[in-house]
């Protein structure tokens, strides 16, 4: 169930409050190394130096770290960020919020890594932190769980005051500073878009492969012509094709012309008997992968 804007600001704010760092963090994180947030989409990833690390942090897919359409989130000692990757284009900045000047150099113990550790999995109550600096990732649950990065006091574990942090779900982004007693204020927040889960999407794959299959016999009892059904097989195909490489949104926006032109069958075909039973089972994958 999706909350009202105010109910999820006042759940931020609760779960921001909450002390950053009440376990030791079970993932020192390094450029090229990175996590997932266990039965979600949610996964980061540092780039940059060792010296000067950035945290990204997404919505994954099997093909990409930055499903097309969602927000994703960096955060850095400089600044954090929150961007939009359009389905086609670069990065769209969306805001920026500056980070305070350290006070104090960050006691540092990098280990010796000769290549990146694999991907690991992190679960609620864990947290991630990047040698050599103040920045940490937590595992969170607001509505869902989510990762949300910052800024801490290695010290104390509290929140750097009057920095920055973002968070990221599968249901939106935020950006928050945090004021000088510790406590953390919503300055920016967007929901994402409806993506489907990576359950759905196998299962409709499934779906749509017997309903191109099926389209042929359909083809034949209302003896639909040659060019219709090539020109419908191939939008089956199209939508399969973006579905495979994590591009949702353009695979529910090539529903509608096969919708409306009745997959390009006789006209009436849909009106009636298994035209209309087939109509409705495509009408069915569409509603669990757009909606």
């Amino acid at each position: 169930m999706r909350w009202g804007l105010p109910a999820l600001l006042c759940g931020a704010l609760i779960g921001f409050a909450l002390p950053a760092a009440a376990a030791p963090p079970k993932l020192e994180l390094l450029p090229g190394q990175a996590f997932r947030v266990a039965g979600t989409r949610v996964g980061c990833w540092v780039v940059g130096s060792a010296a000067s690390p950035s945290v990204f942090c997404a919505l994954w897919g099997r093909t990409t770290r930055i499903i097309p359409g969602t927000l994703l989130v960096r955060t850095g000692q400089d600044a954090v960020e929150v961007f939009q990757r359009p389905l086609d284009g670069e990065l769209s900045l969306l805001t920026e919020l500056a980070q305070p000047p350290r006070s104090a150099p960050v006691p540092t113990s990098l280990p010796v890594v000769s290549r990146p550790r694999p991907t690991t999995t992190l679960f609620e109550g864990d947290i991630a932190s990047l040698p050599g600096t103040d920045l940490a990732c937590s595992i969170i649950r607001r509505t869902e769980l989510g990762a949300r990065c910052g800024r801490v006091d290695p010290t104390t574990g509290q929140l750097v005051p009057t920095s920055a942090l973002v968070m990221v779900t599968e249901e939106n982004a935020l950006a928050s500073r945090v004021n000088p007693r510790g406590l953390p204020s919503t300055v920016f927040y967007q929901r994402q878009p409806f993506i489907p889960s990576a359950t759905t999407v196998t299962r409709e794959l499934g779906a749509l492969t017997r309903a191109a299959h099926r389209l042929a016999a359909l083809r034949r009892v209302y003896h639909g012509s040659h060019r219709g059904y090539v020109r419908a097989r191939a939008g089956f195909r199209a939508i399969a094709t973006d579905l495979r490489n994590d591009r949702f949104i353009a695979a529910c926006e090539k529903f509608t012309p096969l919708l409306y032109n009745g997959f390009y069958l006789p006209r009436g075909s849909v009106a009636d008997g298994a035209g209309h039973l087939y109509l409705a089972s495509v009408q069915r994958i569409e509603r669990a992968l757009c909606t």
